[in-house]
Formats: structure tokens, sequence, C-alpha cells
């Protein structure tokens, strides 16, 4: 655990909604570490009670008395902020739903945190295990857990009816899209999530369980390459049937929306935009110094390929040099980062 959030801030991670496991310690563990940093961290034990190998689930009954504890001990000590967790709906019984709908009842100031519409593989599976529902967001709206603080990880195949639904709620997704990539999942609507009409509040996040970077900037690099296919495939030159211009625009991702993304946006899709995401007066000073010449070096001449060294002096030169991080860059360019004031980590 201490070289989990140590190569979070190393990469420039401050803030981090994380899942653990089905045994309590790995969620202990998980509070206590972060406090000796004091991080702000949103995690919760995982639910899980059918569908996986014998040695990772629990009885419903265990996973809500285990998780009252927990509640009790960790949910807002220090900067400590507790998830129900119930991993999926595929592998959650209606028992082990209705215990999440009960500490959600009992701890509605808690956030929840699941995984939604993945693959069609998992898809498919949920609506074979809960038969009476329409589609996976219905199944999570079954047992109150959507509104508010609740974070669907990936939503790649979310209708858009699922989609209108999560933004009338105050639902958000967490875009991942180097699990996606990594594990072939597919191309996560960026443009359907932004809809003006519509809004679905956001996330980026790494999945690094499921993925194969640690890095937002990686996230920020394969989210631009994911918004890029979705554009080409709703711009009607492979599909006239499927045009739509407007959405295929919103799916390029500018580096002064990617950052903020992975700034204030997400923190907005986490709600702790009162607290984090940009340097107004007041807010808590979690924040990350980039050098854009620490990326990726031309070896023949020992420069970065993201800058030449020179400072921005307008906004389109600032918006060049993030695009330049966004898309060459990775945790070189992470100089320091800061931590309620304390830098807890600077480059060597």
């Amino acid at each position: 655990m201490r070289r989990f959030l140590d190569t979070l801030l190393a990469s420039g991670t401050t803030t981090c909604q994380a899942f653990t496991s089905s045994s309590p310690v790995s969620t202990e563990e998980l509070f206590e570490e972060a406090g000796k940093r004091n991080m702000r961290i949103i995690a919760g034990l995982t639910g899980i009670d059918r569908n996986a190998p014998d040695d990772y689930i629990d009885t419903p009954g265990n996973f809500y008395r285990d998780s009252k504890r927990l509640i009790a001990q960790y949910h807002k000590q220090g900067r400590n902020l507790y998830a129900i967790t119930p991993r999926f709906a595929f592998g959650a019984s209606p028992e082990l739903l209705r215990a999440c709908q009960r500490l959600k009842e009992e701890h509605p100031d808690c956030w929840v945190n699941t995984h939604i519409s993945e693959n069609p593989a998992e898809c498919r599976g949920v609506l074979a295990e809960h038969p009476e529902c329409d589609d996976y967001l219905g199944v999570y709206e079954k047992y109150g857990l959507v509104g508010p603080r609740f974070s669907g990880g990936h939503g790649v195949y979310l209708s858009n009816h699922e989609f209108r639904r999560m933004s009338a709620s105050g639902a958000a997704v967490v875009f991942c899209p180097c699990s996606n990539l990594f594990l072939g999942s597919g191309l996560f609507r960026l443009g359907r999530a932004t809809d003006p009409e519509y809004r679905v509040r956001m996330s980026f996040g790494t999945d690094v369980g499921g993925g194969n970077r640690f890095s937002m900037l990686h996230v920020l690099d394969d989210a631009y390459k994911v918004g890029m296919c979705n554009n080409t495939l709703l711009d009607g030159s492979l599909d006239p049937v499927r045009k739509d211009l407007a959405e295929a625009e919103r799916n390029k991702l500018s580096p002064y929306r990617g950052f903020w993304s992975i700034t204030l946006g997400g923190a907005e899709g986490l709600y702790l935009d009162d607290k984090l995401g940009n340097f107004e007066p007041g807010k808590e000073a979690d924040f990350v110094a980039l050098d854009p010449n620490g990326g990726p070096h031309a070896q023949a001449w020992h420069q970065s390929l993201v800058a030449e060294g020179a400072r921005p002096r307008n906004m389109e030169e600032a918006a060049n040099l993030l695009f330049g991080i966004m898309m060459v860059g990775d945790d070189r360019c992470v100089a320091e980062t800061w931590v309620m004031g304390q830098r807890l980590y600077q480059k060597p």
C-alpha cells in the first residue's frame, strides 16, 4: 500500500477514489497509509458474493457488518471519505445490493463507487442476473444507489437513456481509456456524456488494476485517441446514417478541456469541487508542478520532445504546450506533488 500511494504521488495524483478488495484489512491499510500522507482518499470495502473465485467472495451479512465498522472508523476522519462499494452488479446478489441500499440509507453522506457497462459480456450477464431490470443502470436505481456521489466506472455501453438518467440524478461516470483500450472493452462515448442538454458529471481514471498506466497524463493521451476514433464514427464518413456532427465535435479533447477534466472537472465528478481542483481561496492546497522539459528526450539533441525551454507568451502557446505534455508527456513531467500545502514528492 505504501508503494501504491507513493507511486500515485510520483505520477502527480493527489486525490484518489479506489477499489480495495473484499478483505477489510486492505481498506484499513489504504486509509491508514493515506492518513500518514494527509491525502484525500475515497474508498471502501468491496462487496462481491457471486460470479467470482471463492477466495474473493463474502456474504452480504459480513459485508454489511464490516462496512458499518469501517464507516465508523474512517469516514470523514482526517481526509478519508468512505464509499459503499458493490464491485459490480454482475457480482452482487439482490441481498448484497439491499445491504448496500441499507448502508446508503443509514449513511447518506457516503459515496457509492462501482462499475457499470464495461463490456458486452458483463452487460448481458447483469441482465441475466437481474432480469427484472431493463438496463444496467436500472439495477443500481432499483436499490436507491444512483444519485449525487455515485460513480460508475467505465460506462462504455451506456445507452442514451441511461446517460440522460445519470445526468438528471447527478450521478457521475468515470472514463478509463487506458483500461478500456488495454482490455479491448470499447470506446467510451465522450461526446454523448458531454451533451450540453444532458451533461453527465465525469471523472477520468486509470483503473490501474485493469489498465497499464498510473499517470493521468497517459489517461489524457488515450482519452484524446478514443475521442478521435469516436469523432470519425460520427462525422458521416463511415456511416451517413449515424452522422451527428455536434456529438462528433464533442469527442475532440482539447488540452484545456483535458487538464480541466483531471483537475476541477474530476473534483466536480466526485463532489469535491468545493474543496479541490483549482486555486480559489479557501480550497485545500493539493496541486502538481509540471516540468514540460522533463518528459521524453530526443537522444541526438538532448532536447525535450514536449518543449524547447521557452515559456508560453500567450494563450495559444500555452495550449500548444499543454497539448504537448498531454500527448508526449509522462510521469517524468511531474516535478513536484503537493498535498495540503506540503511537498510530498520532488523529482530526483
